[in-house]
């Protein structure tokens, strides 16, 4: 898949999946401690599949928080979610955490389908892309109940659960999905947002159906046979009675909009007395450029002059006493280092420095003489922590996996690297559980995103800890900041700049093999077997990397693949002409010398490197032309298509299923071994019959 479309479809679907019981669900989502055991074993695939999650699937420093605080400061209330891959269903609950170590956590609700999140992509409204929607319970203001979005035979509707955990109910009536919902400031209403015209597009279209569709930019191709509703469509609020969801009346427009929040602002806060921080592009006329820190109080504009407040702001919240916390960093030019500051405006000249960690910190709430947020180690899936403001010690809350920290994982360690004029990335080695001096194992690279807990990399696709456990180096690496950054002025420019002489690519692929020779320079990683994954972009990347390096023996995909036919028909006229506005080809042009230097099907004739591809029922179709090519010239390649997924894979069992594959398939590749289950005979099979025809 091309890089422009893993640019436009890395936004984010309402969707469900089949629910288990409520009573199992309670005894999945809050285990007993975890019994020690007399000998750690490793993690497997099945391990990951079932963490425990709470919030959206990435760990920027941005975005809505995935907890949040009740009016007492006394508790926190998160929405956790568990995958199980044996009956490819998720555990869905409210959680309520006590915030002074006192007492245990409880469920207050469990039940409902997983929600997709969807997002409007290049005028396609509501596309899904896979992810989890982030679903965040919201106090009333008496701090007794808890308003959240709950889905159920495949309806998203507002519910309410008493905090104490003695009961939860439904109370909206609306037929089409809420999309948020929050209480009004006197706890007498529920102001719940929809988006109804997207049904009245729908039918719109049904009535279109009749003397049959205009083929035009409405067209999602790649995965809808029918034109969808064409923006703009409004997403409208209502206030609703919590005690029977009667509805009470219509918000007007712009009456929800934050009348504080300064034009062109990009992170945003308001403290209870009115003060305001905020951050925008110092020059608003580039996309991607520095940002700068506004603070204001009692209407008096105050400059941070300190290097912590010109580049990398990207979340704020408010204390007591306008006590200004925020978190700065976490780029790939300083090595995904995250700080945590307190800057006393107005009393003090610069913000004082909590804390430093290459941890990922995110969604923050300061409470009393503390500031609670959620984390991720490499090593630790995501978790509530209070971090005392003074000394920057945190202590651990609320961890939803406690079994995991049994688990015995392999020794993380962050690599960072510098390139052509200055560029600079970073990526975490993983060596496997038991890795002595004088050992060398084959690597595998994990794109693209590197902060956190490392799972599977962007899309959850690779699992990181149980290819290590199989005996593997992995290197997760993080991408570079794109070509144009704080250079373009549109997103056409931006595009056409990482086009023009594939300079985005290169810049990409130089970055992951300049990672990649600095681990093989540590004498842990064989060279001559060395393999890479990628989904969207990183799929892109692999594509690149395999036309232009002699690098990886053995490559495994999640999307596919941009062609000299693939990219211009398959996903419909609007994306088509994006890719020609952005410097691809137009059809009926002669785009051969573009494509010999990235398509796979264009170069299939010298490509050698065996590929597997686990793609989607909803992308499968930009594949074709690359997997028939390379099968007619005898490339080893192999394709499974997931049913009922989108961009990214959100179903628990083919989420595990594309993690053990993928194991496999770099084992038999680059190890030259297999696993003796019966079940994967058939596979091994295929893949020496593979082998046999390989050109050589």
């Amino acid at each position: 898949m091309s890089w422009g479309l893993a640019l436009v479809t890395l936004a984010a679907g309402v969707g469900s999946a089949p629910a288990l019981s409520d009573e199992r669900c309670r005894s999945e989502l809050l285990p007993g401690q975890a019994a020690p055991r007399p000998e750690a074993r490793m993690v497997t695939p099945m391990d990951l599949a079932r963490v425990r999650d709470f919030g959206r699937q990435d760990a920027g420093l941005g975005g809505d928080a995935p907890f949040s605080i009740s009016p007492d400061q006394r508790s926190a209330a998160i929405v956790l979610r568990r995958g199980d891959p044996t009956r490819d269903s998720y555990c869905i609950g409210v959680v309520v955490v006590p915030l002074d170590g006192s007492g245990k956590a409880r469920l207050v609700d469990a039940g409902g389908e997983f929600i997709l999140e969807v997002s409007d992509v290049r005028g396609i409204p509501d596309l899904p892309i896979g992810n989890a929607k982030p679903v965040t319970p919201r106090w009333s203001p008496d701090g007794r109940m808890l308003a959240y979005l709950r889905r159920d035979q495949g309806l998203t509707r507002v519910w309410i659960a008493r905090a104490d955990g003695t009961g939860a109910r439904t109370v909206s009536r609306l037929d089409v999905d809420a999309r948020d919902v929050r209480w009004s400031d006197d706890g007498r209403s529920l102001v719940v947002t929809a988006r109804p015209g997207i049904a009245a597009g729908e039918k719109a279209i049904d009535a279109e159906e009749r003397r049959g569709f205009l083929y035009d930019a409405r067209f999602w191709t790649l995965s809808h046979s029918r034109p969808e509703p064409p923006p703009p469509i409004e997403f409208i609020e209502q206030r609703i009675d919590p005690k029977d969801g009667r509805l009470i009346g219509t918000v007007s427009p712009g009456a929800a909009t934050d009348l504080a929040k300064p034009a062109g602002a990009i992170a945003f806060a308001r403290s209870p007395s009115g003060a305001r921080a905020w951050t925008s592009a110092r020059d608003p006329k580039v996309l991607l450029g520095p940002l700068a820190l506004h603070v204001e109080i009692a209407g008096n504009a105050l400059t941070c002059a300190s290097t912590y407040c010109s580049e990398g702001v990207g979340a704020l919240w408010w204390g007591a006493g306008d006590e200004l916390f925020f978190l700065q960093g976490a780029t790939p030019e300083n090595g995904g280092v995250t700080r945590l500051l307190r800057w006393r405006a107005g009393q003090e000249s610069e913000p004082r420095l909590i804390l430093t960690t290459v941890d990922a910190l995110f969604a923050c709430a300061p409470i009393d003489e503390a500031i609670v947020c959620a984390r991720e180690t490499a090593t630790q899936p995501r978790h509530l922590v209070r971090i005392d403001t003074a000394s920057g010690r945190a202590s651990v809350l609320y961890d939803p996996n406690p079994e995991f920290a049994a688990l015995s994982k392999g020794v993380v360690q962050r690599l960072r690297w510098n390139f052509g004029k200055g560029i600079g990335s970073y990526g975490d080695l993983v060596l496997p559980p038991g890795h002595r001096p004088g050992m060398r194992h084959p690597l595998v690279v994990v794109q693209y995103q590197s902060r956190g807990f490392l799972r599977g990399g962007t899309g959850d696709e690779y699992p990181i800890q149980a290819l290590a456990a199989r005996g593997f180096a992995v290197l997760s690496v993080e991408r570079t900041r794109p070509v144009g950054a704080g250079i373009a002025t549109t997103g056409d420019q931006l595009m056409r700049m990482s086009t023009v002489g594939f300079a985005e690519r290169r810049r990409v692929l130089t970055s992951v093999e300049t990672g990649v020779r600095k681990a093989i320079a540590l004498g842990v990683v064989d060279p001559e077997r060395i393999g890479i994954t990628g989904l969207s972009d990183g799929a892109a990347t692999v594509q690149y990397a395999l036309v232009n390096s002699k690098l990886f023996r053995a490559a495994a995909i999640s999307s596919c693949c941009d062609g000299p036919s693939s990219s211009m028909f398959a996903a419909g006229p609007g994306y088509a002409d994006f890719l020609v506005a952005a410097g691809f080809p137009a059809p009926g042009t002669d785009g051969s010398d573009f494509w010999r230097h990235y398509s796979l099907a264009a170069n299939a004739s010298r490509i050698r490197t065996p590929i597997l591809l686990q793609v989607t029922d909803d992308e499968f179709r930009f594949s074709l032309e690359t997997f028939a090519t390379l099968k007619y010239q005898h490339v080893p390649v192999e394709m499974h298509v997931f049913a009922h997924e989108y961009h990214q894979k959100w179903r628990p069992a083919h989420r595990l299923a594309t993690y053990e594959r993928a194991i496999d398939w770099f084992d038999f590749w680059l190890n030259g071994r297999t696993d003796p289950d019966a079940d994967k005979q058939t596979q091994y099979g295929r893949w020496r019959e593979l082998a046999r025809r390989q050109r050589r």
